[in-house]
């Protein structure tokens, strides 16, 4: 059967760890070149190297999507360096815990500008590039918090509401293009923004195991798309 991702190119944010870096790994795993993004350089170097073992070009791209002005350049660079764009994977995001009504504005901001403002605008700057090749995607990650919202983190459900709504409104603006759109929502995953939650690890659902619905979707056939896609933990991670 033929490898249907090999040869396209993969812009893939918070790629230094967890999830980002599990998606990265598995799409170079399948012949995908793949530029990261992340704030955390080394880091970003380990995902590179690991992903470079695959033979195919890996991009690092150190940026913080809170400076929204620096954004278009990841998407310029990729295409100038990489050759073209088929597949963005917005994956960065912060998990700020604040309750509505003693929550920090400055937390809130930061937590719009990461989780969904720099997703929405790297999303505009890369559909342009993405519709001229003859197959794209798009793929948000997204998290349970945008179906099920719970106390005590008010932000971040909100703006985990806003990716699934931004999701299923552009997958209605590019579906005739060909280009897939979808919004992964894990529940409990076992990676460091987790880690101090008191959780039991191998209840959690694991980072792969998210990268592993990312390459469902992409190569789903065709003629339709997995718009949205729910995990949730087999086990509960809180019981004994």
């Amino acid at each position: 059967m033929p490898n249907a991702l090999k040869d396209q190119v993969a812009l893939i944010t918070g790629a230094s760890r967890g999830i980002g870096k599990a998606i990265a790994v598995r799409l170079a795993k399948q012949g995908v070149s793949v530029a990261l993004v992340s704030r955390n350089v080394e880091a970003l170097k380990e995902t590179a190297q690991v992903c470079s073992e695959f033979g195919n070009p890996v991009l690092t791209l150190p940026c913080d999507l809170a400076n929204t002005g620096s954004i278009q350049n990841l998407v310029s660079q990729t295409t100038a360096k990489l050759g073209g764009l088929n597949i963005l994977v917005n994956n960065a995001g912060v998990a700020i815990t604040d309750p509505a009504d003693s929550g920090e504005l400055e937390d809130w901001d930061l937590t719009i500008d990461i989780n969904l403002r720099a997703l929405m605008h790297l999303t505009r700057h890369a559909l342009p590039e993405i519709e001229k090749a003859s197959r794209g995607a798009v793929i948000n990650i997204a998290s349970m918090a945008g179906r099920r919202p719970f106390g005590g983190a008010s932000a971040y459900c909100a703006t985990k509401h806003g990716v699934v709504g931004f999701s299923h409104a552009l997958f209605e603006d590019v579906r005739e293009r060909n280009i897939k759109v979808s919004a992964v929502c894990p529940g409990y995953v076992a990676t460091e923004m987790t880690s101090e939650m008191g959780l039991a690890v191998e209840k959690m659902i694991q980072a792969d195991g998210v990268a592993k619905a990312v390459e469902f979707v992409l190569t789903y056939p065709d003629n339709a798309c997995p718009i949205e896609i729910q995990i949730m933990p087999q086990r509960s991670p809180y019981s004994s």
